[in-house]
């Protein structure tokens, strides 16, 4: 796999397309993450090589997607302990 950047500007350009498409993705992250699949399954599928080497691929990218999906969720979590942990304030009874 090369290197690639992501961005938040990437991802909603690529959402906005798919609720273009389907308005109902709007609401439904996981339809969004469908038509990403199906998106790579065609491309994959389209391509001119041999099919060994596409199901290659296709063990490549599903552990690039394993991979990110980990990442993102440890930081996503990280961010959630700080904010719990440096809350900080005084309660008094009344």
């Amino acid at each position: 796999m090369s290197g690639i950047s992501l961005s938040p500007q990437l991802f909603q350009e690529i959402q906005q397309a798919i609720v273009k498409q389907e308005p109902s993705a709007a609401q439904d992250t996981g339809l969004v993450i469908q038509y990403l699949g199906a998106i790579a399954g065609y491309m994959l599928g389209s391509q001119a090589m041999p099919t060994a080497q596409k199901e290659e691929f296709l063990g490549e990218l599903k552990g690039f997607i394993e991979h990110v999906m980990k990442d993102t969720d440890q930081k996503h979590q990280q961010q959630r302990q700080t904010r719990a942990s440096s809350a900080f304030g005084i309660w008094e009874p009344s």
